[in-house]
Formats: C-alpha cells, structure tokens, sequence
C-alpha cells in the first residue's frame, strides 16, 4: 500500500508587505479535506521567492466571524491610542 502525499489547496486573498524580504499571506487553505483561513508570515529566499514559515496562525471558518469582531476591537484601541499621543 502506497503512502499519497498530502495535499494543500491554497487561495491566497491578500498580501500585506511587511517590508523588502517579509509578507503576510492571508489564505483560503483546504487540508485533509477542512477547509479554514490561514495568516501566514513568508520570507524572501535565497532565490527571489517567498516562502511560508512556521510561523502563523490557522482560524476554523466558524471562527471568521469572531476574527473579523477581534480586528474591529483592535482597530477601535488603536485609533483610541493614536488620539491619547
């Protein structure tokens, strides 16, 4: 019996640049047949190319919501820290 390597499906929907040789990947990744969202940091190689790292984080498609909520209340402390300077 044959061991299939496993496959990813990934659809990257946004790319923040976090400068010259890092990203941020945000992704609709499917693995082991579940899919969810993927933050992921990627780093410039050798070679000219991005590559993911460990570095990340992976958020079920039930947990979108409160993500999206979390970010909300992220963006209100920053804009209320911003106005305190």
């Amino acid at each position: 019996m044959q061991h299939e390597p496993e496959h990813q499906e990934r659809q990257t929907v946004a790319v923040i640049h976090k400068g010259a040789k890092q990203e941020i990947h945000v992704s609709l990744a499917t693995f082991r047949g579940r899919t969810f969202g993927d933050l992921r940091l990627y780093v410039l190689n050798s070679q000219g190319e991005f590559i993911p790292t460990t570095k990340g984080c992976t958020v079920g498609l039930e947990q979108l919501e409160e993500l999206e909520e979390a970010i909300g209340r992220l963006r209100d402390a920053s804009d209320q820290t911003t106005h305190h300077f």
